[in-house]
């Protein structure tokens, strides 16, 4: 019986420990404001390129991996606002938004040749950013983000075909204002920290639990734990010399 009691509460405190809640953290979010949800949130590989002028271009050497973000007012199947965010954790200061609505996506239809209305334009968006990031090469899909002079940005997904590169689809995107950055930046801080803070507190619960029940276990967890950090140091140091 004992035995089955100690299984049932170590049960029950690995559920607790591993249930971590960050909800109420999350819906601070300033992307979320006036009713926004978001439907897409995956980092994708994209060429980061500036543009100089008509006949020069600058490309980064590396992909670099942004996080692209999809929001919708409304329901998903007959939506009133759409905006895609693009953001780099590399570089908090830059993030992107394309916005779109019933008004302007008559612009955005004419320009592309779309033959789709606005509802079916956040499905098509997700299909084009999930063919970029499951393509097993940058040769098959690609995204460019190409930096304007002017501080905006073009997005251009791409397919490379044995003969020529087909634009597949492409967004006009403006810059966040100086604003909205310092909410996103001041988001990103607390939202880190209260996380943080949060799994401190489990673990101090983790430790308190294996402390109690099984007082040699935290003492070997403890050796190959500062064992690691000693072979950490010693790593650092050598790479240093």
């Amino acid at each position: 019986m004992a035995q089955k009691s100690f299984a049932s509460e170590t049960h029950q405190a690995q559920q607790q420990l591993n249930s971590f809640d960050f909800a109420q953290i999350d819906q601070m979010d300033p992307s979320l404001a006036d009713g926004l949800r978001c439907i897409y949130d995956k980092d994708i590989y994209y060429t980061i390129r500036f543009y100089r002028d008509e006949n020069e271009t600058q490309d980064l050497e590396n992909h670099e991996p942004l996080r692209t973000r999809i929001f919708i007012l409304g329901d998903e199947k007959n939506p009133q606002y759409l905006k895609i965010e693009v953001s780099s954790d590399n570089d908090i200061f830059f993030h992107f938004v394309h916005k779109a609505d019933q008004n302007n996506y008559k612009q955005i239809k004419a320009e592309q040749n779309l033959n789709l209305e606005f509802n079916e334009y956040p499905a098509i968006c997700i299909k084009c950013f999930n063919k970029v990031e499951k393509a097993t090469n940058h040769n098959q899909y690609n995204a460019i983000f190409t930096i304007m002079d002017n501080g905006s940005g073009r997005l251009e997904i791409n397919q490379e075909t044995e003969y020529k590169n087909i634009e597949v689809m492409s967004f006009e995107f403006e810059c966040s204002d100086d604003n909205f950055i310092r909410q996103i930046i001041t988001y990103k801080y607390m939202s880190l920290k209260s996380k943080l803070s949060l799994m401190e507190g489990r673990l101090q619960d983790i430790h308190e639990i294996v402390r109690v029940k099984n007082p040699s276990l935290l003492l070997s967890i403890k050796k190959e734990t500062k064992d690691k950090q000693d072979k950490s140091k010693q790593s650092t140091i050598m790479k240093k010399n």
